[in-house]
């Protein structure tokens, strides 16, 4: 076990954790990660304030990539399930990143098959590096569908004139959110009726839009992907190397005011537990 010294305080374990929190803990210092007494107590914060908020149960892929090694670094803090990281990617401390080419990251299931509903769905990513991670609206984010374009959920670049282009949750319509500017920060793509759809990016401010659309269809077959899009088991719209990935999931039944409590949650755990800073 991997755990500092002062944190193994009964001869078992540690002692005072949250069991979901001591759980994945347990977990990603069995395949090889090396947890610090700080990132120990931000896990059990934020699992603790997710729970006081009754948002731990909308969790339903969440993805903390900060350990520098690839078995850590896909195994998901709510169930303790593993994703797969597929082709170039490099493991860094605190986040991992794409070559540009085949570097990506796949969850074990589909928005569907991971317990998400039509009209609840909700997709995050944590992305840090240099401003302006993109101009162009050929790279995702991230991103799944099936063969049917209707099921398509997916945020990228956009290009000279607005910060992101977005599809879905569960819908063919695009979505084109915020002027140009840094891509840097939580992204969180969200349905919270058959009607709406919401877009955040949380830095150390937060920025929002809302739009209505109506819902289609949910995609109950093909993982979803980050550092790039799964367009029905092709891969491609590969991010750039200089993006880097801190966190990642899927949600399901979040309000807008939910996703908003969250991402300042998510942001601090990756914070604290890097010592990186998102702008």
């Amino acid at each position: 076990m991997k755990y500092a010294l002062g944190n193994m305080l009964d001869g078992i374990g540690v002692t005072g954790l949250d069991p979901n929190a001591k759980s994945y803990i347990d977990a990603v210092v069995a395949a090889g990660a090396t947890v610090t007494a700080t990132q120990r107590n931000a896990i059990n914060a934020f699992v603790k304030t997710e729970k006081a908020g009754s948002r731990w149960t909308m969790q339903k892929r969440l993805y903390l990539p900060i350990w520098g090694v690839a078995a850590p670094n896909a195994i998901d803090m709510v169930g303790l399930t593993s994703g797969s990281f597929v082709g170039g990617v490099t493991h860094t401390a605190g986040y991992v990143t794409s070559n540009g080419t085949s570097g990506h990251f796949l969850s074990d299931v589909s928005p569907g098959g991971a317990g998400c509903t039509l009209n609840g769905t909700g997709v995050h990513a944590l992305y840090t590096a240099a401003a302006l991670l993109s101009l162009t609206d050929s790279i995702r984010f991230f991103g799944a569908q099936t063969i049917s374009a209707l099921t398509r959920t997916a945020t990228g670049g956009r290009g000279a004139t607005t910060r992101f282009l977005t599809i879905g949750p569960n819908s063919n319509g695009f979505f084109t959110p915020f002027a140009l500017g840094d891509q840097r920060g939580v992204q969180f793509l969200g349905r919270s009726s058959s009607i709406a759809r919401f877009f955040l990016l949380r830095t150390s401010a937060l920025l929002t839009d809302l739009q209505t659309d109506a819902s289609v269809t949910l995609n109950s077959t093909v993982p979803m992907c980050w550092l790039a899009n799964n367009n029905n088991g092709t891969v491609g719209s590969y991010v750039s190397s200089v993006a880097r990935l801190g966190a990642a999931g899927m949600t399901d039944g979040m309000s807008q005011a939910n996703a908003e409590a969250f991402t300042i949650n998510l942001k601090t755990l990756w914070e604290t537990c890097t010592g990186l800073t998102l702008p």
